[in-house]
């Protein structure tokens, strides 16, 4: 897991880093998306400059605690920001767009993208206040398009949502192609973009490095196609009489046309419920992509004018977020909606490593509330959108790659997909395995790693971006732990002398109720301390808070075996 980053920090690394671009070579610089889930970002550079390749977020996980998500640190990018020339962003998922808002102020330039990405982006950053004015370039499969010395062929694939790209690029050391999240899917929802033909026409001119995405590299087979998560959806409408509740990743504009479908079948109308799939539900019928009959749509504050049994809810929560629709829905929170007892939810959404505990957590709630819950343990109303191993095997036997390096996926998975390409004959010396901040020097002769460039997680929390480091982490999860106390102590200005007595603020450590004895032998003991700190401890406030700090601590881990956040308030009257 890469390093965890602070403003402060990146300040101090922000010195002109120099650049190792030999003449004539391209390089591929790694800040994120290879031994991770997420924060996929990976830079193309040669001597006319630089474009970013995605700019997405990671969701944290339960270590994180208060952190909303994680992004990129873009030191090096920052550091040559003047020859940044563009972003080309191959599909609308956060883990390749949600860091935008974020990196764009410091970084500025044109974005790239099908006309769904540039709509779902242009969404995200009304958001923000700071967003810099860049220009928006729409691009389209099969439309070749050139910036700098890079010449890019946007080729379509299948996903989990609308307008997913590949990209075959034309460097001056070769083609490199990058799969983007990719599967093979022959029946899918929507037109049929087979990426094979495509990429066996490069195959045969040559392909010099060959990226692809890694997610499912540890299952053998085929992925299933989209249409079976579609019929089992149906066939759950089909069968329920009462009110369905379904949450899915709101970019996923396949899966939520289904469950249109799906209600026009069935006669029923449909609410949508939380911010994020609002928006995308908005943006993408105004731009054609998501198709709903007239009257289908009706307000949250009308519910109760309709029957359940022609209801259906789509609503946000599909990774248990405690401030999700769904969420709010199942602790009796929301404003318009209420869980019932002949509910059906269901979680039609894949879930995330590091969310499985919140989520198998909402599911327990519902369960509790006498609902019924459908997900993809137990019903196939969710499928992958990644390759499984057949499919990752096809499309290396069609590139044919001079190099290969496996991405998207943590380290097990990109090591699953290095024995794969093996098994099919490629020489392991031209497998490569990179790690954030790793970067590749390619040219005519051959390809070598480099110097690697600064690389880390920077952590969003609220409006904060990189104020909350491993220190602030730490305090976080010794509160969760053990709880905190305050101790608060007032002196006297000329003499130093304690004013009065202790006072003390404890959450999380005892009851207090029920520990007035133990309390008391603490004020005591900081009065003891107080005594026994030597005269220039006591003369320095951030001495004296020290020393009262590791002492109560102490004093308490022997009493509790337990270790509390210990915070010592020294003012003077």
């Amino acid at each position: 897991m890469d390093t965890i980053r602070t403003t402060g920090e990146l300040e101090e690394r922000r010195e002109t880093l120099e650049r190792d671009l030999p003449e004539g070579a391209v390089a591929l610089t790694f800040l994120g998306g290879v031994g991770e889930f997420g924060k996929n970002m990976l830079l193309l550079e040669d001597d006319s400059g630089i474009v970013a390749v995605d700019c997405g977020q990671a969701f944290p996980d339960d270590t994180l605690l208060g952190v909303d998500s994680v992004i990129p640190e873009t030191t090096y990018l920052e550091a040559h920001a003047d020859r940044l020339l563009a972003y080309v962003l191959t599909h609308c998922h956060e883990d390749h767009i949600g860091a935008l808002p974020y990196v764009l102020p410091k970084a500025p330039a044109p974005l790239y993208g099908s006309r769904l990405t540039l709509g779902f982006i242009d969404g995200k950053l009304r958001e923000y206040s700071e967003t810099p004015v860049v220009e928006r370039v729409e691009i389209k499969a099969g439309r070749k398009f050139s910036i700098g010395g890079f010449v890019f062929d946007p080729v379509a694939v299948s996903h989990s949502t609308a307008d997913s790209l590949a990209l075959a690029v034309s460097t001056r050391a070769g083609v490199i192609l990058h799969t983007g999240d990719f599967k093979l899917d022959p029946t899918p929802v929507g037109r049929l973009h087979d990426p094979l033909p495509r990429l066996r026409y490069y195959g045969k001119r040559g392909v010099r490095l060959m990226l692809s995405d890694s997610t499912n590299a540890e299952f053998a087979g085929h992925s299933q196609s989209e249409t079976v998560a579609q019929d089992a959806i149906l066939e759950a409408f089909r069968g329920t009489r009462g009110r369905i509740i379904l949450t899915t990743f709101a970019s996923h504009i396949h899966r939520i046309q289904g469950v249109v479908d799906a209600c026009e079948d069935t006669g029923r109308s449909l609410v949508v419920s939380g911010r994020s799939v609002e928006q995308n539900v908005r943006i993408a019928r105004e731009l054609g992509y998501l198709r709903i009959p007239s009257g289908m749509l009706v307000p949250p504050k009308d519910l109760g004018d309709l029957p359940s049994g022609r209801l259906t809810l789509l609503v946000s929560g599909s990774q248990g977020e405690p401030l999700s629709a769904l969420a709010r829905i199942v602790e009796g929170e929301h404003k318009h909606i209420k869980l019932e007892a002949d509910d059906l939810v269901i979680f039609s959404a894949r879930m995330i490593p590091g969310n499985e505990v919140a989520i198998g957590r909402l599911i327990d709630r519902i369960l509790l509330h006498g609902a019924r819950v459908l997900y993809e343990s137990v019903a196939q109303v969710h499928v992958s959108g990644h390759a499984y191993a057949d499919e990752l095997a096809e499309v290396m036997r069609a590139a044919k790659p001079e190099y290969f390096i496996p991405v998207h996926g943590e380290y097990r998975q990109l090591y699953a997909h290095k024995r794969l390409v093996e098994s099919l004959g490629m020489d392991e010396r031209k497998i490569l395995i990179p790690h954030v901040g790793a970067r590749l020097l390619m040219d005519a002769e051959g390809a070598w790693w480099g110097e690697p460039v600064p690389a880390g997680r920077i952590l969003v929390d609220g409006k904060g971006v990189g104020d909350v480091g491993p220190i602030v982490l730490r305090d976080r999860r010794t509160m969760a732990d053990d709880g905190i106390l305050v101790i608060i102590v007032a002196v006297s200005r000329q003499t130093g002398e304690v004013l009065r007595e202790v006072e003390l603020v404890t959450r999380g450590l005892v009851y207090i109720d029920e520990n007035e004895a133990f309390l008391g032998e603490v004020a005591a003991r900081v009065h003891e301390l107080i005594e026994e700190a030597e005269p220039e401890v006591r003369e320095d406030r951030e001495l004296f808070a020290d020393w009262l700090r590791r002492k109560t601590r102490r004093f308490i881990q022997k009493k509790l075996e337990r270790r509390p956040l210990v915070v010592p308030v020294i003012y003077e009257l």
